[in-house]
């Protein structure tokens, strides 16, 4: 979900990302949200099998600390949180999780210097067209994969 300007395309997509929605509802262990917003959040959300974990990129901490201050903004995010927390924990049985973080171009330029000298590395067992996500999770629960699953959206 989190494939750059694919991902930007098939949300301003409508029908399409309804239509994929609808078939990888409930099959992810984790998403991360680079995006934000309340319409990401509840399709991601969707997305998630029980005991999965959500987290945003785009949590409030920040916007309610710089609107309020460090002595009111952080406790009102923290509140912010902990409601989301409990909501989701009980509504979908997922763990919900914001990031705290800065903007930092020098950070970001060494995980691209890291990445492109291969010292950031996934390992991947197998690559599924998005098209194939049933024979990709069928895959994993069958137990015919054990490493990570990418699903390539074109």
């Amino acid at each position: 979900m989190c494939y750059g300007g694919n991902t930007l395309r098939i949300i301003n997509s409508g029908k399409i990302l309804k239509d994929m929605a609808l078939t990888i509802k409930g099959k992810f262990d984790a998403v991360l949200d680079t995006i934000g917003g309340s319409e990401t959040e509840r399709i991601s959300v969707s997305l998630l099998k029980k005991g999965g974990h959500y987290m945003t990129l785009q949590g409030e901490a920040a916007s309610l600390t710089d609107r309020y201050g460090t002595a009111i903004g952080l406790p009102v995010a923290t509140a912010v949180l902990l409601k989301k927390q409990i909501q989701y924990r009980s509504s979908h049985g997922i763990e919900y999780w914001w990031t705290f973080m800065r903007a930092d171009s020098e950070g970001l330029h060494k995980i691209r210097r890291l990445s492109e000298a291969g010292k950031l590395n996934i390992p991947v067992e197998k690559t599924f067209p998005i098209t194939q996500v049933r024979e990709a999770h069928e895959a994993k629960e069958k137990k015919q994969i054990y490493g990570k699953v990418v699903l390539e959206l074109d």
